[in-house]
């Protein structure tokens, strides 16, 4: 009974990892182009005010970490005079240049740009070992009080510090910032493929239309796989619907998986009825099943009713059990009252019964009453075991008092022995007081 259980159970994960692995591995790229190269500057100074401060001068430290605090508070003109009375008092202090730093980090947030500048380079000058060197950089090629510092920045080993720089390079001019970019997407280029990451995403924030003949180059040219998918995904967020063709090749055509998958998720950012009719030709015809269920799921994205009708006329159309599950995924996923209703028609009458299994689950993931009372009635009034088998399933994923009293009710009084203890087995791993009475009560 266990073994069957597991079983069962294990299915149920398989069936949900592979419906959201289209989805999870385009969504990690997305978060990735979100901004993981350029952390805002409170993040970045989060973990540089955790740095341990050493010093024997108690009076010292504590103004130390009076400043800290502020900066931590954001009370930048208070940080400031902390960390210049601690220059002055303790000019010997072994802490010195980062109190350079954060005096200057302060006033820079107060827009006071030229005397932070000063700040740093006093640091970078007196203390040019300093753990603080590379920090002083960055900070003030983010500045970008002087286009000399931003290209000593992008000369130095530090790939944060050169990130920081190529920004504020695309920041004061897209132009040479573009150039940049291609410089070291070229054959040969030594540029940290950090670095080229994060080049693209700055491509698609600063280069407007200009970026478009850039990403081309980088998907023809570029011989690194992760580049050419991070160019394909960022061509979605340039509005450019001259790229659609492009991008429909690449879904349609392309033998790498991962540029094929980021060409559908760049088409499903295009807003307009050319993308999304580009979508719903893939989710019908083309020859990958996997094209066709990543397409499914980025349709979905769309919550109305036409959607709802696309995805059904497909479902109608098409006999093939894993595209129906991704329509009963993609339903779920739309969760309109039209999507929901067809969700239903399909667990109570459809002609497969794994994907009236899918559905059902899906249903059972809702948790609302609505869903809940939907179920009930359904085991109520379905014959076939192995459904029953998942609706009982469905009970078991939340924790409404009437799921555990309709499963107390089957185990004890359902005809068929083994759906009693598949409602056993799931009340025992339930944390509800008469779940726990129930199972005790059978073991007096």
């Amino acid at each position: 009974m266990l073994h069957r259980n597991n079983k069962q159970h294990s299915t149920l994960s398989g069936r949900i990892n592979f419906q959201l692995t289209a989805f999870v591995s385009i969504l990690l790229a997305v978060l990735m182009l979100g901004g993981a190269f350029f952390k805002s500057s409170f993040a970045q100074q989060d973990d540089k005010l955790n740095r341990f401060v050493d010093t024997q001068n108690a009076a010292a430290a504590q103004l130390f970490r009076e400043g800290r605090d502020l900066i931590g508070d954001e009370d930048w003109k208070q940080a400031e005079g902390k960390f210049r009375r601690f220059i002055t008092q303790y000019p010997k202090d072994k802490n010195v240049d980062a109190a350079l730093y954060w005096l200057a980090f302060a006033l820079s947030k107060q827009g006071k740009y030229g005397e932070a500048d000063n700040q740093l380079k006093k640091l970078l000058t007196e203390f040019p070992r300093s753990d603080w060197a590379d920090d002083a950089t960055a900070l003030r090629a983010q500045m970008n009080v002087d286009p000399r510092v931003v290209n000593q920045a992008l000369n130095e080993d530090d790939i944060e510090v050169k990130i920081i720089a190529l920004q504020s390079l695309f920041e004061s001019s897209p132009e040479r910032g573009l150039a940049y970019v291609a410089e070291m997407m070229k054959p040969g280029s030594k540029a940290h493929p950090r670095l080229k990451e994060a080049g693209i995403e700055l491509v698609r924030r600063y280069g407007g239309k200009q970026a478009v003949p850039l990403l081309l180059d980088i998907i023809r040219n570029q011989p690194d796989a992760k580049l050419r998918a991070l160019a394909v995904q960022t061509l979605g967020r340039t509005g450019d619907e001259s790229v659609l063709p492009l991008l429909k090749d690449l879904a349609m055509n392309s033998t790498d998986n991962e540029l094929s998958q980021a060409a559908i998720f760049a088409i499903s950012r295009f807003e307009g009825e050319q993308g999304r009719a580009l979508l719903l030709e893939l989710a019908r015809s083309a020859k990958s099943i996997e094209v066709r269920k990543n397409a499914i799921f980025w349709l979905s994205g769309n919550a109305s009713d036409a959607t709802v009708d696309d995805l059904m006329k497909i479902y109608n159309a098409d006999r093939d059990a894993e595209i129906r599950k991704q329509i009963v995924f993609a339903l779920k996923r739309v969760g309109n009252p039209q999507a929901l209703a067809q969700l239903y028609e399909i667990a109570r009458s459809g002609d497969d019964a794994e994907v009236r299994k899918d559905a059902i689950h899906w249903i059972g993931q809702s948790g609302d009453a609505k869903s809940l009372d939907f179920l009930i009635q359904m085991y109520d009034s379905e014959k076939a075991d192995e459904i029953k088998q998942q609706i009982i399933f469905g009970f078991s994923r939340t924790n409404d008092k009437r799921a555990v009293r309709k499963l107390i009710d089957i185990a004890r009084r359902d005809p068929n022995v083994e759906l009693r203890k598949q409602a056993i087995f799931w009340l025992g791993r339930m944390d509800d007081p008469e779940a726990r009475q129930f199972i005790e009560d059978l073991l007096k």
